[in-house]
């Protein structure tokens, strides 16, 4: 906690400025509004619509089309719900609209901040291979975690963030080996 995990996120989206330094995105500075998707913090949907009107909302503003809308309902597991509002949804089925909604222009990044936050086991599951899913499909997601077990089981390359400076930048590691190395770092590491 308080690494600048979140505030590095949000940098990159376009959500708050950096004190310094440019981020730099596929060799341009700004990235175009199809280029990345984010769910950061608690998703921005709206409660007394479905899950298609919510997707609807986000696809207006892109000139999107409901056949991508259904797409993504399927990809998401929520082409069933109707009619059923996304107030009565559970917090896995919100947080994968939320996904849904940061995927629609189907962007070359995805930014995830503590997507599994409050998720039961079976909804922490459902989103890791909605993310696997995503990866395999070719999309880069940027993932924030404290949970090192779900890191290890989706991530080719880890980056450790401690106190703002990063101490571990390389490939994944396996579950046990990256909970050595986060301890490793915490408890007195050396920052990169």
């Amino acid at each position: 906690n308080g690494a600048g995990k979140s505030t590095i996120m949000k940098i990159i989206f376009g959500l708050e400025n950096a004190d310094s330094g440019t981020v730099i995105f596929n060799g341009g500075k700004n990235a175009g509004i199809y280029e990345i998707g984010a769910l950061i913090e608690t998703p921005a949907i709206y409660m007394n619509l479905s899950a298609f009107d919510n997707l609807k909302t986000r696809a207006l503003l892109y000139d999107i089309s409901d056949e991508r809308i259904n797409e993504v309902l399927n990809l998401i597991g929520l082409s069933n719900t109707g009619k059923k509002k996304a107030g009565s949804f559970s917090l896995g089925m919100k947080q994968r609209l939320g996904l849904g909604m940061a995927i629609i222009t189907s962007p070359d990044l995805l930014i995830l901040d503590e997507p599994t936050n409050g998720l039961d086991p079976n909804g922490i599951k459902e989103l890791l291979n909605l993310m696997i899913s995503l990866k395999k499909s070719g999309m880069t997601i940027l993932l924030s975690s404290h949970q090192l077990y779900e890191v290890s089981k989706v991530a080719d390359k880890i980056v450790i963030l401690h106190d703002g400076q990063i101490f571990y930048d390389g490939s994944n590691v396996q579950s046990d080996d990256l909970e050595s190395l986060f301890f490793r770092i915490v408890h007195g590491g050396d920052a990169i």
